[in-house]
């Protein structure tokens, strides 16, 4: 039976290659890769041969070779590193488009990720002396580098992805790089070291303060003190233990600790700040982001979420669109969240981004006001018109790299460009803003059969266009650390300036005056600016553009199933294990692996129990078959009162839109073990953006007896400084339970080389079985975030009741 664990492992491996994927060899990566992906798989293997010393160049270390894997999982942008999983990257195919293509600025789409996840390899790879004997040696991991645990995981990658071009990456991002924190200073909502590196969900700024504040701080030390010096930290944190290791590393490097370093280049940003003047915000969304504009007959609408304490505790999130008229009157028209707006007759017209079975798709909503919603269209969607109450969709290739512009079910043309944004005019000609390798932002018209690109400069455009009497509007970063409106003329292609010193997403034009949104320079949060408008002609200065062609190569095509056996049966982790069952201690070892595509896994447990004397074994596989359809396998032997093995198969069933904030989906769930037992259950959830409900019914087959399963959860948010959660249930008896959180104070306050308490609140709970009451507890609660990427803790002190009566109340969980 013990054989038979990798057994089962190997054969699920087999069934993934029979789906045919392949692999290309490169002197120094293997590309893995699912067909009809050659040719890009190719380019990325150039690419990364041509990026490759650079990245080592600005670490000052060298991993050897590694392994990339295409992914396609939809519309979804983004990458991973794997340093611990025989030093793997994955690259997700879709790229930058709609918000992502202003927040995560590429030229290169393959360059920027892979300089930014090989950056992270050979970074979180630098492991010397005793870390080295104790992580590789002992454990036979990269898991436990102490570089994981330095403040720059995502410092040194942004830095490196900004190294590329002068308008790619984080750091060369007028809205949301260096500028981001002068224009917080303005508003007084500059993060702490120990904030930035600790709090995500409940602000506005999410992984930009982990990611972008850090690349920042971390780009004025490089300014400061040479790339050299860097390097030396990296070196010295490389060969020391955790925690104690960054701030000895940052004394020998710099002569200074971090916390003072950071406060040193806060008082320079603040010198910086002077040159962004308060500027005409006619609307904030306090702790809140804007995602897109569109004028109305009468004004403005945006679309925007608003963060707070319940964001991390439970994912609650306040979305909405709202319609701004110029006198000061807003109103709230809707909570759907929308990636895209348009305005159309007195209908919204949205784009919004969901996942099924681990792929992602774009949905088209119409919503006519106040109630009526209707799902026009979905796939793989990047920009969307309406015309005469007709869908026009830009569906994007990642295979082929060529966008297709449909309108109704008529193909219109098809360009090797991504859409980012488009309009139509009243003569039915098009207007698109675009990308592509080396550009980020050109401007297309479509007019009578004719294709004609009007802009292609290499400037970093914002994510949206506008048209205003013969003139293209659009936002673009044509002078450092500003991006400001512009506009282009049809005819003469003549630029023209509308703004001055703003830094904008998107803007509109609407009777004379100039909207758009960007960071707030008042409140925490993000504004709608308004501008009388004021059209210069403007010259934009020559740069060079962006020619990089990658190093052509030789490769070689590699046996793709001995790759993928070979590499999930050498362990990711072998590790000494001690557990304690109450009355003996066993000792042993933990042994994972770990596919290249992290679809599969499996643990190995031998054990030696002292005081019974007994050898014993588990085991288990779990793995993803089919996208969405997951299969586990676990074997126990020589554990006593335990089944042999047990295997479950799971899977999501479908899923139903309510609206674009709602959504009912549906799992099943099937278990058995060899004693004979079998359990099945169909989960069922609907969510929104501020509550959901789960019911999961099911029968337990024991003994030859069948038991009914029932659970049902519900959870909410009154404000998003609030937390509600109900349930009942039955499992062998009835049960139930209350419980709720409160916000009374924030304290964001810590040490940063460890924690930071974020806030205090006041929580109770109570539960109980059938009609009695076992449990309730009055307590006050302070969440003690982690400076080191480990979680939040909420240590709860307060008095509880149970059978025993009246008593002091402590835990620490994980949740408030």
């Amino acid at each position: 039976m013990r054989k038979s664990l990798p057994f089962f492992a190997i054969i699920a491996l087999i069934t993934a290659t029979l789906m045919a994927n392949c692999v290309l060899e490169f002197p120094n990566a293997d590309i893995y890769y699912p067909e009809g992906y050659e040719e890009v798989a190719v380019n990325v293997g150039n690419t990364f041969e041509s990026i490759r010393s650079k990245a080592i160049e600005l670490i000052g270390n060298d991993p050897g070779r590694i392994n990339i894997v295409l992914a396609d999982f939809g519309a979804n942008t983004n990458g991973l590193a794997q340093p611990h999983n025989h030093k793997t990257i994955q690259i997700f195919v879709w790229p930058a488009d709609t918000l992502l293509s202003t927040r995560m600025n590429e030229s290169n789409h393959y360059r920027l990720l892979l300089m930014h996840e090989f950056t992270h390899i050979a970074h979180l790879t630098y492991t010397t002396g005793f870390p080295a004997f104790v992580s590789r040696v002992i454990f036979g991991t990269e898991m436990l580098s102490p570089q994981q645990l330095s403040p720059f995981v995502e410092g040194v990658t942004l830095f490196a992805e900004s190294s590329n071009f002068f308008s790619e990456g984080r750091l060369n991002n007028p809205m949301w790089g260096r500028e981001m924190t002068y224009q917080n200073l303005k508003s007084n909502s500059f993060p702490g070291l120990d904030y930035a590196l600790s709090v995500s969900g409940e602000d506005y700024r999410g992984g930009a303060l982990y990611y972008n504040y850090l690349a920042t701080f971390y780009d004025y030390l490089v300014k400061r003190f040479g790339i050299e010096s860097v390097k030396q930290f990296h070196k010295e944190v490389s060969g020391r233990l955790p925690i104690i290791g960054p701030i000895n590393a940052s004394r020998i490097a710099f002569g200074e600790t971090l916390d003072n370093l950071y406060l040193d280049w806060k008082e320079e940003s603040e010198l910086r700040t002077t040159k962004y003047s308060t500027l005409t915000e006619v609307r904030t969304v306090e702790n809140g982001q804007i995602y897109d504009i569109a004028k109305t007959a009468n004004g403005v609408i945006f679309s925007y979420s608003i963060f707070g304490e319940a964001t991390s505790w439970n994912g609650s999130v306040e979305r909405g669109i709202e319609e701004y008229v110029d006198g000061g009157f807003s109103r709230r028209l809707s909570d759907f969240g929308a990636l895209t707006l348009k305005w159309h007759e007195g209908n919204i017209y949205l784009m919004t981004s969901v996942t099924e079975r681990n792929t992602t798709s774009r949905e088209i909503w119409s919503h006519k006001l106040p109630l009526s919603v209707k799902l026009l269209d979905k796939g793989m969607i990047t920009a969307f018109e309406i015309y005469n109450g007709r869908l026009i969709k830009a569906v994007y290739d990642a295979k082929t790299e060529f966008s297709t512009i449909f309108f109704d079910e008529m193909q219109l043309i098809r360009i090797p460009w991504v859409v980012k944004d488009m309009l139509i005019l009243e003569d039915g000609s098009l207007i698109m803003m675009l990308s592509r390798s080396g550009i980020n932002g050109a401007i297309a018209t479509f007019k009578e059969g004719e294709f004609r690109v009007i802009l292609d400069d290499p400037y970093l455009k914002g994510r949206g266009i506008d048209y205003y009497e013969g003139k293209v509007i659009f936002t673009a970063a044509y002078e450092e650390g500003f991006m400001d409106a512009f506009a282009v003329d049809l005819e003469s292609l003549q630029i023209s300036r509308l703004t001055h010193g703003a830094n904008l997403e998107k803007a509109v034009v609407l009777d004379s005056k100039v909207y758009g949104f960007g960071h707030s320079r008042r409140e925490k949060g993000m504004s709608v600016f308004a501008f009388d408008f004021e059209s210069t002609p403007y010259v934009v200065t020559a740069v060079e553009s962006d020619d990089f062609e990658p190093l052509q190569v030789e490769y070689t095509v590699g046996d793709y199933l001995k790759k993928t056996i070979l590499h999930f049966l050498s362990p990711v982790l072998r590790a000494p294990l001690v557990s304690y069952d109450g009355e003996n201690i066993s000792l042993g070892f933990l042994i994972v692996h770990l596919s290249h595509d992290s679809k599969h896994s499996m643990e190995l447990k031998p054990l030696f129990t002292f005081g019974t004397n007994k050898l014993s074994f588990q085991g288990e596989y779990i793995g993803q078959i089919l996208e969405g359809v997951n299969v586990s396998l676990k074997v126990n032997l020589g554990t006593p009162n335990v089944p042999v093995a047990t295997a479950g198969l799971s899977s999501e069933l479908f899923q139903m839109p309510l609206n674009p904030s709602t959504r009912f989906r549906s799992y099943a769930h099937i278990g058995f073990d060899t004693s004979g037992g079998m359990t099945t259950s169909v989960p069922l959830s609907l969510k929104g953006n501020l509550f959901s409900i789960s019911l999961e019914p099911g029968i337990k087959l024991s003994d030859g007896e069948i038991t009914p399963l029932l659970a049902l959860d519900a959870g909410f948010a009154p404000t998003l400084g609030t937390s509600v959660n109900l349930g009942v249930g039955f499992f062998d008896d009835f049960y139930w339970y209350a419980n709720g959180a409160q916000l009374l104070y924030r304290i964001d306050w810590g040490w940063s080389p460890m924690f930071f308490l974020k806030e205090i609140g006041i929580g109770v709970e109570v539960s109980g079985t059938n009609t009695s009451l076992d449990h309730s507890a009055l307590y006050m609660f302070v969440n003690v975030g982690s400076t080191l990427g480990l979680g939040d803790v909420f240590p709860k002190i307060g008095i509880q009741h149970s059978d025993s009566g009246f008593g002091f109340y402590f835990e620490l969980d994980a949740k408030p």
